[in-house]
């Protein structure tokens, strides 16, 4: 297959593709977005042209969540194509037909290929049927299913030891929309006898913690039901983790720190099972410590019970990098600054005071006044090797206390924006968790200042 999948995306840095009608309320996405966007578009790049297929997929796919340019929809299903996986492949092409512009250049070509693709699955689904074909699950992804009235048979598989499957033998078709007010089901396989354990974490708008519920079986699937109550705002986010019998991270569809992200849109598919209750699922344990760890080795809480169904938050500090507001590396960030600036605020003082000493030592030896800077009535005493130590010394103090100040005012300043951004994001939130009582924290605001013979600083403390 000689095709060329890359186009420079020229609409990361200067064009958002529109999204369909239904989803035009989805405000743009900003500066800061389109950056990020971008370096993964091009991080993608660079490990498709590595052959690591798998990783470049899930590029493309952080790239196109953060731009919604629908060149990168047909990037991903380029790339899945080249991995093999037709249904997959399939959906994503249908949705760049769906989303790009109708003079796109490669319209023709993704339309070849969906023709041809659908063709190859469905051969495939008569061959290895004896002849009868089945419903082809990559032309209706995860659409409502009829319910079904004969229970499979029952079975109970000899479980196989750990290390026996690998990542690859577990199945998930991620998806990118829902309809808003509608549960929605998730699904995914494994082998019978593999003993994984399959545990579905979602959060929706305002939401910090993941709830966490184990996929149970359905028939020939695992399934966990995102209930209608989340699915609110414009968009919810989930990922998908498989463990080994031995409690082992086998892999995973997306992780805490960046999962996958479902569009709440009006227009989509529903997607869940009208026999299923929203009372499946159980609540997850968590295995295992470190930083890879989705729960941040916290304990789980028993309250916070989701309405009609057995899940639990996981309790956990939020998740995220250094601009995650109430994230662990925030936190950090914020105090140290904080602490950094006043302690070099104050060392600029410091040497200041012993600057304005070393001139008056230096102006007292030479023989003036050290109050009125007036000659006094003895002869001028002569610049000697004391007064040159005296002088160096000073200038030297002089420029720690220049020095300490612009690099202390340069932290207040990155400490303000850390303080700025936790008093803005409570407000900001969409979270619709009633506020808790409010603690006694005593926090201090510290704010530099400088003037003709005056370098220092001036704090305040809130309770």
């Amino acid at each position: 297959m000689t095709r060329i999948l890359f186009v420079i995306a020229l609409a990361l840095a200067a064009t958002v593709v529109a999204p369909r009608a239904a989803s035009a309320q989805t405000p743009p996405p900003t500066a800061e977005q389109l950056d990020q966007a971008k370096k993964a578009y091009l991080d993608g790049k660079a490990l498709h042209d590595q052959g690591k297929l798998a990783e470049a997929v899930e590029k493309f796919k952080e790239s196109y969540r953060l731009s919604r340019n629908a060149v990168l929809l047909y990037n991903i299903g380029f790339t899945l194509d080249e991995l093999k996986k037709s249904p997959l492949a399939l959906v994503y092409y249908r949705k760049f037909l769906n989303e790009a512009p109708k003079d796109d250049t490669r319209r023709q070509e993704v339309t070849d290929r969906v023709a041809a693709l659908e063709k190859e699955i469905e051969d495939a689904e008569i061959n290895s049927n004896g002849g009868t074909p089945t419903t082809n699950p990559a032309t209706t992804p995860e659409t409502t299913p009829p319910p079904s009235t004969t229970p499979p048979p029952s079975t109970n598989p000899n479980i196989k030891p750990p290390g026996t499957y690998k990542a690859d033998d577990f199945q998930h078709q991620i998806v990118t929309e829902a309809p808003p007010g509608k549960p929605l089901d998730l699904s995914a396989s494994v082998p019978a006898d593999s003993g994984f354990q399959v545990t579905l974490y979602f959060r929706g708008a305002g939401e910090s913690d993941f709830t966490a519920k184990l996929m149970k079986p359905r028939y020939k699937e695992l399934v966990a039901r995102i209930p209608a109550a989340k699915l609110t705002g414009s968009s919810i986010q989930y990922y998908v983790e498989v463990k080994d019998a031995t409690g082992a991270v086998v892999t995973r569809s997306g992780k805490s720190t960046s999962p996958n992200v479902i569009d709440i849109d009006p227009a989509a598919p529903a997607r869940f099972y009208p026999d299923l209750s929203d009372d499946s699922g159980t609540t997850a344990k968590p295995h295992g410590t470190g930083d890879d760890n989705p729960l941040g080795g916290g304990s789980n809480s028993d309250t916070g019970k989701g309405s009609g169904d057995d899940t639990k938050p996981v309790d956990q500090t939020p998740t995220g990098g250094i601009t995650t507001v109430g994230s662990k590396s925030f936190n950090r960030a914020k105090w140290g600054t904080t602490a950094a600036a006043g302690v070099l605020l104050v060392a600029s003082l410091y040497f200041y005071v012993e600057a304005g000493k070393q001139a008056d030592a230096l102006k007292a030896d030479a023989g003036l006044d050290a109050t009125t800077g007036n000659p006094c009535n003895a002869p001028c005493h002569t610049f000697d090797g004391y007064d040159a130590d005296l002088q160096s010394s000073g200038q030297r103090d002089q420029t720690l206390s220049r020095v300490f100040v612009g690099v202390g005012i340069a932290g207040a300043a990155v400490a303000g924006y850390f303080w700025y951004k936790q008093l803005q994001g409570p407000a900001k939130s969409e979270s619709s968790t009633p506020p808790t009582t409010p603690t006694s924290e005593m926090s201090w605001i510290v704010v530099p200042t400088a003037g003709d013979g005056v370098t220092g600083m001036a704090a305040a403390v809130r309770f």
